[in-house]
């Protein structure tokens, strides 16, 4: 009997991180049989135990207006994946967000006769519900992370799951942005940190194009909080694999030296647990900062074509997956042009000198990441479903 052969598809760094906890729980089913598995993915993927058939590197956009200038990439991205679809014809596709791509590698996987689980689905309720339809003819079942989101696609006769968020995965264990350096990065940098306040991580963001954006404003608002906060320190997480040379570059350009007032690591659990505040890019990341029971201030700015296609499309109040889950402004959001160095400061001067604001804001915080525990591992969880409703079948 030959073993079963599992193709894993994810986008983006994030995607990458959670696909990686799926195919590590793929990879220990406690059932005698242990597929091969390839991904379209990253490090993460590949330290996870698969083989890497092609690289989120080159896929590294965001927003409309990017996704079109790097086609021709994405394009030469999805004739080698399918290729390689139709020569090895794996016995089961798990897609990963990333939907615009994904779509197309499981119409494929139908057409073979390849059953293909959405882990991740694309956020319906946020924007496009149409793309229900296609789900509903091209996908064996789907996988959430958000209790809402299961609710709304059984509603409309998708079969789908719910095992709680993995992030209180990923948060335990700090796999997001450790690399088994935390203990050791602990002991270098506690006495760096003494005496210093408020102690602020900031996070840019992980793509390209988020850096370019993101990066002067982050740096202004820096040395804004610093001129009337002495002795103020700032943490920036960056995983290994994502490039922040555009982000020292603005950094260094402002004038402000390494002089014991910053310092750069690959460790989200250090940089998150020892801050004060943590100002973080919307995204995934945004919804992590919000497990390590600090205030949190989230940011975004968009490309203005893609912020004007975004607002045409995008059925939501809010951007920080935080206020999306409570359905309210549970913490603050800094997004285009409200993106300022002098609005990050205010937000952050409130939580530095109002301590019943800052209270009331990680009591609704708390709240809201507590509806997140579904009481088992979502990656084992899931891992143990795909085996029951595909693999044995092999």
């Amino acid at each position: 009997m030959s073993k079963p052969k599992v193709l894993v598809v994810s986008g983006e760094p994030s995607g990458d991180v959670f696909a990686a906890g799926l195919i590590s729980s793929l990879k220990k089913l406690d059932n005698g049989i242990n597929p091969d598995i390839y991904a379209m993915g990253g490090k993460n993927s590949e330290d996870a135990g698969a083989e890497l058939i092609a690289d989120i590197e080159e896929l590294s956009v965001m927003g409309f207006t990017e996704v079109i200038l790097k086609l021709r990439t994405i394009k030469k991205v999805l004739s080698n994946l399918s290729n390689w679809i139709k020569q090895n014809k794996p016995d089961a596709v798990i897609l990963v967000d990333f939907p615009s791509f994904n779509f197309k590698i499981a119409k494929l996987a139908n057409k073979l006769k390849i059953p293909a689980v959405y882990f991740i689905p694309p956020k319906i309720w946020a924007s496009r519900y149409g793309r229900i339809n296609f789900i509903k003819k091209y996908i064996k079942f789907v996988i959430t992370i958000f209790p809402f989101e299961q609710e709304i696609y059984k509603k409309e006769g998708v079969e789908s799951y719910y095992f709680g968020n993995p992030l209180y995965v990923l948060n335990k264990k700090d796999v997001l942005y450790a690399d088994g350096e935390t203990e050791r990065e602990d002991e270098k940098t506690k006495n760096l940190l003494k005496g210093k306040y408020p102690v602020i991580s900031f996070l840019p963001g992980s793509r390209k194009t988020e850096l370019k954006y993101h990066s002067k404003r982050i740096v202004e608002s820096i040395l804004l909080i610093r001129a009337s906060y002495k002795e103020a320190f700032f943490i920036f997480p960056f995983r290994k694999e994502i490039d922040s040379s555009y982000f020292r570059t603005a950094l260094k350009n402002s004038g402000m030296k390494d002089n014991g007032a910053y310092f750069f690591t690959d460790s989200m659990g250090f940089a998150l647990s020892s801050s004060d505040l943590i100002i973080t890019a919307s995204g995934t990341a945004s919804l992590e900062a919000c497990f390590y029971g600090k205030p949190v201030i989230i940011f975004y700015y968009l490309n203005y074509l893609t912020y004007i296609l975004a607002k045409i499309l995008v059925r939501i109040k809010y951007a920080g997956l935080i206020n999306i889950l409570a359905g309210d402004l549970v913490v603050p959001e800094l997004i285009e042009s409200k993106f300022t160095p002098r609005n990050v400061f205010k937000e952050a001067d409130k939580f530095f000198k109002d301590d019943g604001y800052r209270k009331t804001v990680l009591n609704r915080i708390s709240a809201v990441i507590s509806t997140l525990d579904a009481g088992v591992n979502p990656f084992d969880a899931a891992a143990g479903l795909i085996y029951d409703k595909i693999i044995k079948y092999v």
